[in-house]
């Protein structure tokens, strides 16, 4: 039995004992929102949808004590609609979270006044509310609120501060401000490596930023130099296959790629997909990025007979986990009649580019 099944059964049993509580009782909240959770991740949507939603409705019949509960799981559910392409559904759950959160910033700022380290935990789950919905304005604002409570109140040195500069650094590359992201990168850095060590797993998030950085200045140099310290040190703490070196695997991917150093890019791409297939099985939806990533490397240098059955195999796959009117269908669908083409198989092509276009305009 894999991991994965194994955590289905324990959180299954735990909700069936939940149940016996009382329907309002926190625990059964918190079992359907473990179990969502869990089908979320591994892209069983459909199974994780009413689940979050009872547990909402549990959440909202407990009142004051249930708030903070509510408002993370109606962002889970907001997460769940986004990846679904149903744009207006997730802004609405974003909205009712982001309205919890601030009554309770509101509550603690009188209560505990407003340079108080407590109140950064809900300025802080603003800020990620605001970046998760592209709103890297407010969000960066409301880091940089966060870390100026955090630097009159905790030591300098506090891995705490060391986060909140990593998350503003992220914000501020989104937004191109790399001068400034890359001295908060530096300071969050230099924390981690006192208060941890070098080569501590939890270091790598901030290697990754700052290859991320780097690259996107078009310093590749640096850009590898950090992401594969990066990979070195997850590699280290947990094993070279884990999931957890998928974020260094994937920025040294796309710098590889970026640069057309293809042959060093493409074992990255197929470790990440080995690993995927791994852990989630060969038909699982996180897999189609994987597919897609390898597929277009493979587009890159005009190799199209490797690249047509993995967007074959992406795409049965979407459409076998998406709603009908997911976009990510069309694109891919789209993807594959242009690689048909390629291939000079003109009639296959024109099935697809159909098949994709009467969907596009049902998305329409």
């Amino acid at each position: 039995m894999g991991e994965y099944e194994k955590a289905e059964r324990f959180f299954s049993g735990a909700l069936t004992d939940a149940q016996k509580l009382g329907k309002t009782d926190p625990r059964l909240a918190q079992s359907l929102n473990d179990l969502a959770m869990l089908y979320h991740s591994l892209g069983r949507l459909t199974e994780a949808e009413p689940l979050y939603r009872k547990a909402i409705g549990i959440d909202e019949k407990r009142g004051d004590e249930a708030r903070i509960d509510n408002a993370i799981t109606l962002e889970n559910l907001a997460e769940l609609y986004k990846t679904q392409q149903r744009k207006g559904e997730a802004a609405a759950m974003y909205r009712r979270a982001i309205a919890i959160v601030e009554t309770l910033y509101h509550a603690a700022e009188e209560k505990l006044g407003k340079a108080h380290p407590d109140i950064v935990l809900y300025l802080k789950s603003l800020a990620s509310l605001a970046e998760a919905q592209d709103k890297t304005d407010e969000a960066e604002n409301l880091y940089r609120l966060s870390l100026k409570i955090q630097e009159h109140t905790l030591d300098k040195k506090s891995v705490e501060i060391a986060s909140t500069l990593g998350q503003l650094a992220y914000v501020l590359t989104l937004r191109g401000n790399y001068d400034e992201a890359e001295k908060l990168y530096k300071r969050a850095l230099e924390i981690e490596e006192i208060v941890l060590n070098p080569d501590h797993p939890d270091v790598s998030s901030t290697l990754i930023g700052m290859a991320t950085l780097y690259h996107q200045q078009g310093r590749d140099t640096k850009a590898e130099m950090f992401g594969w310290r990066a990979l070195s040190v997850l590699e280290t703490a947990y094993a070279q296959n884990h999931p957890e070196t998928s974020a260094a695997l994937k920025s040294l991917a796309a710098q590889f790629a970026a640069q057309k150093r293809y042959a060093e890019a493409e074992p990255l791409l197929k470790r990440l997909l080995a690993i995927g297939e791994t852990i989630l099985g060969k038909d699982h939806p996180h897999l189609v990025t994987e597919l897609i990533d390898l597929a277009g490397l493979y587009c890159d240098q005009n190799n199209y007979e490797k690249a047509e059955p993995l967007v074959r195999r992406a795409m049965k796959i979407a459409v076998r986990s998406s709603t009908k009117t997911d976009l990510s269908v069309v694109n891919i669908m789209e993807l594959y009649a242009w690689l048909l083409e390629k291939l000079g198989r003109a009639s296959d092509a024109t099935e697809f580019s159909a098949r994709a276009a009467a969907l596009r305009a049902k998305v329409a």
